[in-house]
């Protein structure tokens, strides 16, 4: 199998070019042990079999970040057979920098010149037969939007592949102090046994720059692989070095690097009088301004909001219904009367209400990768760090936090998700441990519930103060958790790229929104599947499903007296919600109803029936009719921009449809004078307590189970200790 490594910096066009390349064999996953998102293919091409890995972007190959250490590792580790280093053919002098540092590791290698279209509408000119020479590599001309350059860019990739197993030799052009010390380290390994061979694997020039410039990483390798101990003589080249030019020698290198490519570019390379920044000049103007950058941005994000919630919510009721209503109803005239009660409640209840806990979040998962994908392929979520930088880094986070940080209050699983554009895993870890916090549509018809019963007219400026103790919350936990190792990001400098705003493709966008959401649904499955069959079993079993007799209700009768400080424990039915509540939070509402009302009688389940008894074709025509107006109403969801149908509290008829009389039957919990201070508590830790399992679920996929476990205790405590607080301390107001 032929082994090949896509390389560039960020925002080249590099997952555009492997996705043109790959086509539907693009799958993605993580690399092994980080949530850094791993994209690779294996196909079949002019009768080999071909392996493509798509490596993150980078600007260098020093180890200081997850996306850095992956590339290099892997180059030098996995030894692919050719490297197509991509490009980003409009702005040079940038990129090649990185195409310096890929050279120092003398693997084969081919350039692939992307957004070539770009360049040409640029009138820049390129003496493409020099800059090969100089360059010392085949060159390309591609534009991934166009697919043009793509099969030639290929081909070439594997005629080089086929050639030489050994490392190529190119051209490192330093100034002379620099190229002195390279041959001097160079000589101390050739007279090392243990350098000599370290050198078999990571290449004469690498290693000698690396142990110039004391790179710590390669120096731990020698150490435990080599049994290497630091020689003291190239420390004092190093010092030396760092004397006559007064520089660290990591800078020293880095200006002999970039010395080499503005000599290439003043030899092959003009550019017009036309600058390609113009209009991105122009936009950021207004986008970055000090004092528009801020609100416009946080315009951009609720409409995102909107546009992603409104958009997937009638998807999302059709996705509910088919599978409940539709598909429910089938399956049930396969269970006939000889079917053991608790068996049919697994597969009516269990099964075929997991499936529906899973796949009815796929509408919101394309919407939400679909808009996510236009802010990264336009340039724009580049510029969302910059911005919100300054603020995100006092709870020492990337201002890319932000995102997610706000998409909780619609739904916390993409907002897990969404954690991926971080580029660093403390931040990735402190966003997800915040996130949960922020108050997600699904507690609305909990609110909804208890402030029709308990608040009448001030419902609104209950639930408003919910959203706001939410945020607080989080931003206390994320203060003290940052000075946690786990959470603790290097303290450097940010470096972000502001590449130039472009109109993203159609094809790249749709092929990247369908994988990461195939992605969700294949990972997700399982874990979620397994949680909510067990909380189907806690809420049967013991009495084949009497709720107010099953272990849930046992649950809540025996933990009453652990969570009597909250205020709401001295009734077990709020105790006992908080379990169900695992497997979606509005289901507090329909438990409620459940134990406090009590379902409707057979009579009446019958009469219904009865009164809707239809044909599988009547049904499937239905279900046709009902997806095309999900569909239309999508649309006009979309297009609407409207966010208020994100933060409304259901009214009292919405919540009945829940449970006749459920309203009612919640205002008879508590009749003392601390009745809605008891509602309120019990609505804070409905706030804070543990998530969905769907979003336990993204959470195991991209943090592991011992992260997993973490937040479950977090938000265990957190909860509890809040809850005790706003009840204690509000009883001296009472």
């Amino acid at each position: 199998m032929i082994k090949i490594a896509f390389t560039g910096n960020p925002n080249v066009g590099k997952s555009a070019l492997i996705n043109a390349i790959a086509g539907s064999n693009l799958k993605v996953g993580n690399w092994a042990g980080v949530t850094v998102e791993k994209k690779e293919a294996e196909f079949e091409y002019k009768g080999e079999k071909i392996q493509c890995i798509d490596l993150p972007g980078v600007y260098s190959l020093s180890p200081y970040t997850l996306e850095e250490t992956i590339t290099r590792d892997f180059i030098i580790n996995e030894k692919p057979d050719v490297i197509i280093n991509i490009v980003d053919s409009t702005n040079l002098e940038r990129n090649l920098y990185l195409t310096m540092l890929l050279k120092e590791l003398e693997k084969p290698m081919i350039m692939a010149l992307n957004f070539y279209d770009e360049f040409e509408k640029l009138n820049y000119k390129l003496d493409v037969k020099k800059f090969v020479d100089m360059i010392e590599m085949d060159v390309i001309m591609t534009s991934a939007t166009k697919r043009t350059g793509v099969q030639e860019l290929l081909d070439k990739a594997l005629v080089i592949a086929k050639e030489s197993k050994e490392n190529k030799k190119y051209t490192l052009l330093f100034d002379k102090c620099l190229e002195e010390a390279i041959g001097e380290v160079k000589c101390k390994i050739n007279c090392d046994e243990k350098l000599q061979k370290a050198s078999e694997k990571f290449g004469m020039d690498f290693l000698a720059i690396k142990l110039l410039e004391q790179d710590k990483h390669l120096l731990e390798i020698l150490k435990t692989e080599y049994k290497y101990e630091e020689d003291s003589s190239i420390l004092k080249i190093t010092n030396q070095l760092e004397d006559d030019h007064d520089e660290d020698i990591e800078t020293i290198f880095a200006e002999g690097r970039y010395g080499t490519v503005k000599g290439i570019l003043a030899k092959t390379f003009t550019t017009s009088i036309k600058s390609r920044l113009d209009f991105t000049d122009k936009v950021d103007r207004v986008l970055l301004n000090k004092y528009l950058g801020l609100p416009i941005f946080f315009l951009i994000i609720v409409g995102l909001m909107g546009t992603v919630f409104n958009g997937s919510a009638p998807l999302i009721d059709w996705v509910d219904g088919f599978v409940n209503d539709y598909i429910g109803k089938y399956v049930s005239m396969l269970i006939d009367e000889n079917t053991p009660n608790w068996l049919a409640s697994l597969v009516m209840d269990g099964i075929l209400g997991g499936v529906g806990g899973v796949v009815v979040f796929v509408p919101l998962m394309l919407y939400l990768y679909f808009f996510l994908a236009i802010l990264e392929e336009s340039g724009y979520m580049s510029r969302v760090a910059f911005l919100m930088d300054k603020i995100m880094t006092k709870l020492g986070l990337n201002g890319k936090a932000f995102v997610p940080m706000v998409l909780g209050f619609g739904c916390t699983v993409p907002a897990i998700y969404a954690t991926r554009t971080l580029e660093d895993e403390s931040s990735r870890r402190l966003t997800a441990a915040m996130a949960p916090f922020m108050s997600c549509g699904a507690r609305l018809p909990v609110y909804g519930l208890f402030t029709a019963a308990f608040f009448g007219a001030k419902a609104g400026m209950v639930v408003m103060s919910l959203y706001v103790l939410g945020i607080a919350v989080a931003i206390l936990t994320g203060l003290v958790l940052k000075n946690f190792e786990m959470f603790k990001a290097e303290g450097r400098a940010l470096l972000i790229e502001l590449p130039p705003y472009r109109v993203p493709s159609l094809r790249v966008i749709v092929k990247s929104t369908l994988t990461r959401t195939g992605s969700y649904l294949k990972k997700a499955t399982t874990i979620i599947m397994g949680m909510l069959m067990i909380l189907w079993a806690l809420t049967y079993f013991p009495n084949n499903g009497d709720t107010a007799n099953s272990y849930m209700a046992k649950f809540g009768k025996t933990f009453q007296g652990v969570l009597k400080p909250t205020g709401f424990a001295d009734r077990w039915e709020t105790v006992a919600a908080i379990p169900p509540s695992l497997a979606a939070k509005e289901i507090v509402v329909g438990f409620m109803a459940q134990v406090l009302v009590g379902d409707k009688n057979a009579e009446e389940i019958e009469e219904e029936e009865v009164n809707h008894e239809t044909t599988f074709v009547e049904d499937t025509v239905d279900q046709l009719a009902g997806l095309g107006v999900a569909i239309k109403d999508s649309i006009v969801g979309v297009v609407s921009l409207d966010v208020k149908g994100l933060f409304s509290v259901p009214d009292e008829t919405e919540i009945e449809e829940e449970g006749s009389g459920v309203v009612a039957a919640t205002k008879m919990l508590w009749t003392d004078e601390l009745a809605p201070l008891r509602a309120y508590s019990f609505m804070v830790f409905i706030l804070l307590v543990v998530p969905c399992v769907v979003t336990l679920g993204a959470i195991k996929q991209e943090f592991g189970y011992k992260f997993t476990g973490f937040i479950i205790g977090m938000l265990l405590v957190v909860p509890y200790v809040v809850s005790t607080l706003v009840f204690q301390i509000g009883k001296l107001f009472f």
